[in-house]
This record gives structure tokens, sequence and C-alpha cells, in this order.
């Protein structure tokens, strides 16, 4: 995963910061959500991340709560 690619264009989230994001603890696409406050602008990347958070947990073993 290339951690610098953009995610949400209106927030400037990277790939990096929604992987450190969960890194971090937040287990689901609200609480990286919280974090991050991608999806507030025009809400084109939700959806996009919304998969994007479930690729990540289950690279970690995971499921989001």
């Amino acid at each position: 995963m290339n951690r610098n690619k953009i995610a949400c264009n209106c927030k400037n989230i990277s790939y990096g910061k929604i992987e450190d994001a969960i890194f971090n603890g937040a287990t689901t696409y609200e609480e990286v959500q919280e974090q991050l406050k991608f999806g507030t602008g025009c809400g084109g990347c939700r959806e996009f991340i919304r998969y994007l958070i479930d690729d990540i947990l289950e690279e970690r073993g995971m499921k989001q709560k």
C-alpha cells in the first residue's frame, strides 16, 4: 500500500494517516473518521475509505466492531 496516496482529497487524508489511526487503536470507520475528519467535504471518499479500513483491519487479522 502506498502510504502517501490520498484517500480524501478535500481533507488531504492519505492511506498512511488512515493506517496510523488504526495502528493507534481505532477499529471502526466511525473511530477513524472521528480522528481524521475525512468525508466532511464532498463526501465522495466515504465508501472507498470504509473498504480501505476493512482491508487494513483484515491484513491485521481484525474486523470492524
